[in-house]
């Protein structure tokens, strides 16, 4: 059907259960034959969504549904973000499958949100959606705005300013209230820059509760909604959620190593697999949440990891060809992994996630007492605390959230200047003194890190509750410090997000925090450097260390942290290394 002209229908109205009219366009060949319908469900505008990708869909033989999500754009309702997903993907599944140009059979394509709202109608299992490709997403919505219990501010500021509050004023009436905000809009979303010096004061607003725009009383009250659900435990989180049991048709998963959601794509990868009730495959690149490109931050991946030379489009094409028109192109019959290996900066298949033959090994955080900056005495080693003296076990910082460590790369998401995302040196970091570094020695061979990463952290405050940050980090030869990995911890969310228990002051307790997976070999003539600290700031809400709700306090209180390295407290990351 190659080269056969197009059709264009705009504003196709469905008509959800409870009555509310949601809008699409619709991309189609122009014949009378039956076809399959691809359908994207998004927040951000279904004519920014008739891209490259729907355009060769359409003439590659399937009809292309965009349909802007409740409340959004050119469709009704409420526009709450998450919670009309499941019920409202059921309807559009079904709805799009009884359009006059469909043969019944509905795969779902998109990324970011776009691909939690393919979850959530797979979660419901309607009958005529066969497969789906979600990209850069996740099944557990919590996880995403609470990592480790934390708050992700600079997701959930550069989201709800450029989207919901954007969108809640578009929808009001034009006049002087609508010009006054539009203008308040501006001035908040330039306030979260941080390039040219500037420090993103946005980002410093307390009580974060009353955030500007986005926070009580706003036009979208986004980010303190959010806030009044701190736990995993809460009912609104767990109606949201995505149970691994519930997908159960073949789901295609694409992923980054520098994606925000890095963590949740193997992780959903792992448990529909344990599920065991789809057809999965995965595809995992060294990139960022967007675009998929080799240049990652300021390190270079190669042009074998740029999407011009992998073609993503044709993998999902061929994905769709196989699940909605049958044809046995054998793409079920590869690998279910592919992914790119840092460092070798090749890609690689495998069979399982975790991989069977990853071996995780502990590597521990030694020092003379003083890790504290890149030029104190931090090491890193894969032998164990011995009978070291009394102040040769443990290091000390002090953590001011008025003064917080700055996020520099990683996996960030929304406003590149606001947080640039990606792999950056990070010496600049490891300069202050609020942040532990330890270092191996140089390796004097390849050394394979592929799995999910993870710090035991042992551990005092002086506060009531705080924050552990730990950051994995390949040095190379000239001193060039790659962040790899990184993660957060809540004191109060230590042993479970469902409940907040809060710490004894001064008392030293186990932190595990997840730094989530990567692929990376740290090549000969480099070394491992693990990095510890209490704040990333503003990829994380900062700690007020008072146990205080953080959403309504703007106090904030310096904390003495000590981190214990002897051998009842021995301190390490555990990295899941690949035999060469």
């Amino acid at each position: 059907m190659s080269g056969s002209s197009l059709i264009i229908d705009r504003n196709v109205e469905m008509h959800t259960r409870d009555g509310v009219i949601l809008r699409a366009d619709v991309i189609r060949p122009n014949t009378d034959e039956r076809l399959p319908v691809l359908l994207q469900r998004t927040p951000y505008g279904k004519l920014a969504a008739t891209n490259s990708f729907a355009v060769m869909a359409a003439e590659r033989g399937y009809v292309v549904v965009n349909q802007d999500t409740r409340g959004r754009w050119d469709s009704e309702g409420d526009g709450t973000p998450f919670i009309h997903e499941k019920r409202d993907g059921f309807d559009a599944v079904q709805w799009a499958a009884a359009l006059p140009w469909s043969n019944g059979d509905v795969g779902m394509f998109g990324g970011s949100y776009v691909g939690y709202t393919q979850m959530a109608a797979a979660s419901q299992q309607p009958p005529a959606l066969r497969t789906i490709i979600p990209a850069v997403t996740f099944c557990d919505a919590y996880r995403l705005i609470y990592p480790g219990g934390a708050f992700a501010l600079g997701l959930v500021t550069s989201w709800g300013l450029g989207s919901q509050a954007a969108m809640a004023l578009m929808q009001m009436a034009a006049g002087e209230a609508k010009d006054r905000k539009m203008a308040e809009l501006i001035d908040q979303v330039n306030g979260i820059a941080r390039r040219a010096g500037a420090r993103g004061d946005t980002f410093y607003h307390l009580p974060l509760q009353t955030m500007p725009l986005i926070g009580k009383g706003g036009v979208s009250t986004f980010l303190s909604d959010l806030l009044t659900h701190p736990s995993s435990s809460a009912q609104h989180w767990q109606s949201l959620r995505v149970p691994f049991e519930s997908i159960q048709i073949p789901t295609f998963q694409i992923g980054g190593w520098y994606d925000i959601f890095a963590g949740d794509t193997l992780l959903d990868y792992a448990g529909i697999g344990a599920a065991g009730k789809a057809k999965q495959k995965v595809l995992m690149g060294p990139w960022l949440h967007g675009p998929l490109s080799g240049l990652v931050g300021d390190v270079d991946f190669g042009y074998q990891a740029d999407d011009a030379t992998l073609m993503s489009a044709e993998w999902q094409l061929r994905w769709f060809d196989r699940w909605l028109k049958g044809k046995r192109n054998g793409i079920d019959e590869e690998p279910p992994i592919r992914l790119f290996v840092m460092g070798d900066n090749v890609w690689r298949d495998e069979e399982t996630w975790p991989l069977a033959r990853a071996r995780p090994t502990e590597c521990f955080l030694h020092s003379g007492g003083a890790a504290n900056t890149l030029d104190g005495d931090g090491v890193l080693s894969f032998e164990g605390p011995g009978d070291e003296p009394g102040d040769k076990t443990l290091d000390t910082f002090v953590y001011d959230p008025g003064n917080p460590v700055p996020t520099l790369g990683g996996g960030l998401c929304c406003s590149n200047t606001a947080m640039a995302a990606g792999a950056y040196d990070q010496r600049e970091i490891e300069s202050r003194p609020d942040v532990l570094v330890y270092t191996s020695d140089l390796l004097q061979e390849d050394l394979e890190v592929t799995g999910p990463v993870v710090a035991k952290l042992w551990a005092a405050t002086s506060g009531r509750d705080t924050d552990f940050t730990a950051k994995l980090v390949d040095v190379g030869p000239c001193g060039y410090a790659r962040n790899v990995a990184d993660g957060v911890i809540r004191a109060r969310y230590r042993l479970s997000t469902a409940e907040a228990r809060f710490v004894e002051r001064d008392k030293a307790y186990e932190y595990s925090i997840e730094l989530g997976p990567t692929s990376n070999v740290f090549k000969a003539g480099h070394r491992i450097r693990i990095e510890v600290s209490s704040s990333n700031f503003p990829k994380i809400a900062r700690n007020p260390n008072t146990g205080a709700d953080i959403g309504m306090t703007s106090a904030l209180v310096p904390a003495v942290q000590r981190v214990l390295h002897d051998a009842e407290h021995p301190s390490c990351v555990i990295l899941p290394i690949v035999p060469r």
